[in-house]
């Protein structure tokens, strides 16, 4: 699944994350999580967690520095051969962090299988959003939306107006927490 948002701070990396750990802890699937952006959120994360970097599971040291954070492998700086490696068979699930989408992430994303273009419907971020839609205007089933801010009026009348869906993500204050009220959502997302 590839995550690349409509612009810079609508929730990206923080849907990759919670995305992760949904997978990885209810659904008990094997998930990878790669940053494939340059704005470091990884390494941050793991430095706050205290985490070192290290082999995969399979004890073997990829091009990207790697390390865990509960059930999740998250590697950081990505390329193709660290996404080649993780497809290779050892996970089930592997969710890809473009950051911001811009046109050649958007081309990286739209290799993926399921495909989120994160949003927002705050007034100064809702035509960068609009244009997102614009440049998938012929989307197969594989192209998703959802936003966490913004009315919701305004969510639903950008659902009318463009007949497409745009999920609404829960507030979530954690990543690496998922609440029963979080699941229809993550249902309706990754599946």
């Amino acid at each position: 699944m590839g995550v690349a948002g409509a612009g810079r701070a609508v929730g990206t990396t923080h849907l990759a994350i919670w995305t992760a750990n949904y997978l990885a802890g209810v659904n008990r699937e094997r998930v990878a999580a790669l940053e494939w952006n340059h704005h470091g959120d990884f390494a941050a994360m793991g430095r706050i967690a205290g985490v070192s970097n290290k082999a995969d599971a399979t004890g073997q040291q990829v091009g990207s520095l790697m390390f865990r954070i509960l059930e999740v492998d998250y590697y950081q700086q990505a390329d193709a051969s660290v996404f080649a490696h993780c497809l290779n068979g050892q996970y089930r699930r592997v969710i890809v962090d473009y950051g911001s989408m811009e046109e050649s992430g958007l081309y990286e994303c739209a290799r993926c299988d399921r495909k989120v273009i994160v949003g927002a419907f705050s007034e100064w971020q809702s035509e960068t959003f609009l244009e997102a839609v614009a440049v998938n205007g012929k989307r197969d089933k594989s192209w998703h939306f959802a936003a966490a801010f913004g009315s919701e009026e305004s969510r639903i009348e950008w659902e009318k107006r463009f007949s497409i869906e745009c999920l609404r993500i829960p507030f979530s204050g954690d990543a690496f927490m998922v609440t029963r009220a979080d699941m229809d959502f993550f249902k309706k997302m990754t599946t």
